[in-house]
């Protein structure tokens, strides 16, 4: 009995140990913009005027987006910069709405949000002026098992939000 609460306590205050190590890491201070290196500037210049105004959790979620970005695909990454272009243009309570409404989304079956994407895909192209039959815009996911845009936002609060990426 001494043994296995020993041994309980040891791993206890190892799980503890290695968890304080790992939020110490995550609360590290991220760059302000002027701290970001040209490639990381250039890569999020959409986010630019927005940059500084952004918690340290929201910042490193997008340091790591820029550091996968070199080695997405050209249409991968033209579809990435015009997600941050339309995010930027939100207004904050704009944001906040498509958060809330990514948040709900996420959590439907893949078959709703592939009807949701499918409504999406017909509005933009509507907006673009083209067929429901064409290609969906760039920046919308293409696939029912990424989460996708809701549509009661209003046009404008439809960012896409990137795979993985919460905002």
């Amino acid at each position: 009995m001494v043994k296995a609460l020993a041994a309980l306590t040891l791993g206890l205050c190892f799980a503890l140990s290695t968890f304080s190590a790992f939020a110490a890491a995550a609360e590290k201070k991220q760059p302000d913009w002027p701290q970001l290196t040209p490639e990381q500037q250039q890569i999020l210049a959409p986010l630019a005027s927005d940059w500084n105004n952004f918690d340290d959790r929201r910042r490193k979620k997008w340091l790591l987006t820029a550091k996968r970005y070199p080695k997405l695909k050209p249409e991968q990454q033209l579809r990435l910069q015009a997600q941050m272009q339309d995010w930027a243009k939100l207004t904050p309570e704009q944001r906040t709405i498509a958060r809330e409404n990514y948040k709900k989304l996420e959590k439907q079956p893949p078959e709703k949000r592939e009807v949701v994407m499918q409504k999406l895909r017909e509005q933009q192209n509507l907006a673009q002026g083209t067929s429901k039959n064409a290609q969906p815009a760039p920046y919308l996911p293409t696939t029912s098992a990424a989460p996708a845009k809701v549509p009661e936002a209003s046009q404008a609060a439809q960012a896409s939000v990137p795979a993985g990426q919460t905002r």
